[in-house]
């Protein structure tokens, strides 16, 4: 049995550095927090042992791997449908998160094969175990919804790209030389893909943070609807202005391009509710929903086996290529 855990406003610093980019040193992490990267390491350490981290967590963005569209679906759900919502969820697309949320209110995120998108009639009719309360749909892009730039950027994983994922994915935490050895890449080029990636919006890093063992504080997402793209950047510029001590960060998923999805904590729901007032008087807010998180579930299963599909297919590919050119030389 896990030991539970009091969360003081340190173990929150260390945890919301770890929630933007769970790669982060200890050392770099020390320096923003004015500790020693062995205290940091020991905290760390703690909080995984007790529970208040779960896990480190590598997000592959569904576009680089093939998929059109994204869906955010907030339902209404009795808990003893969420296997049968996930299974006919996971007939449209595939389910890359699942979130619990007090109040028999679940979020889950869908991604969408490119081809399928007219397809969303069946995912109502199939949803007759819950209510559907919220939907969002966006095309997917591997630009970040804060860009200017309206150009769709193609970014092809090679199989060096595809190999350190799958490394990344058993442990996003993975040293490069240790990734360079599984791979038979050097550090340096593990680095240099890496980055790219990370640059591209292919990968991010993060953490799930159980909200039943960070006792003293309660975690919540706040899900703002903009009346139109334009208003995306300032009002983010005003979240981490005027709230930045409680924003944990803003979750790796796939948000369509007038929703700004945030994490926050608070020691109250008084306070989480002055928050939710304080968005919703932000200019170009139309719309903010609040949710208190219970538990988070994350899915990799598709993804390694998209990505072992890619890897094989370049390797038949390869083989292919090398067979004609061995009948020259026999």
């Amino acid at each position: 049995m896990l030991g539970r855990q009091i969360v003081d406003e340190t173990d929150l610093k260390i945890i919301s550095i770890l929630s933007k980019d769970c790669r982060e040193s200890f050392r770099s992490i020390g320096s923003a927090v004015g500790m020693t990267s062995k205290s940091v390491k020991a905290r760390v350490d703690t909080m995984l042992s007790t529970g208040v981290i779960e896990g480190f967590v590598a997000k592959v963005n569904p576009v680089a791997l093939g998929y059109g569209m994204n869906c955010m679906l907030i339902v209404r759900e009795h808990t003893e449908h969420t296997e049968d919502i996930l299974n006919r969820l996971n007939l449209l697309g595939d389910v890359s998160s699942h979130t619990k949320c007090l109040g028999g209110i679940s979020a889950f995120c869908l991604a969408i094969k490119e081809g399928y998108e007219d397809k969303f009639k069946l995912l109502f009719d199939s949803l007759k175990a819950a209510t559907v309360h919220v939907m969002f749909t966006s095309k997917l892009s591997l630009l970040s919804p804060s860009s200017t730039s309206d150009l769709h950027y193609k970014h092809e994983l090679s199989e060096a790209d595809l190999r350190i994922i799958k490394c990344l994915l058993s442990n996003p935490r993975m040293d490069l030389n240790d990734i360079g050895r599984r791979t038979s890449m050097s550090a340096k080029t593990v680095h240099r893909r890496l980055t790219r990636m990370r640059d591209n919006n292919v990968l991010k890093f993060f953490i799930l943070c159980n909200p039943a063992y960070t006792l003293g504080y309660i975690q919540f997402v706040l899900i703002v609807n903009t009346v139109d793209k334009s208003f995306y950047n300032q009002i983010v510029e005003r979240i981490y202005e005027e709230l930045g001590e409680n924003v944990l960060c803003q979750p790796p998923v796939i948000d369509p391009e007038n929703v700004i999805t945030v994490i926050l904590f608070s020691q109250d729901i008084f306070t989480a509710n002055g928050i939710l007032k304080k968005v919703e008087s932000f200019n170009g807010v139309k719309r903010v929903e609040l949710f208190i998180i219970t538990e988070t579930t994350n899915y990799h299963e598709w993804i390694l086996r998209e990505i072992n599909r890619r890897l094989i297919a370049k390797s038949t590919r390869a083989k292919q290529e090398v067979e004609p050119v061995l009948e020259i030389m026999s």
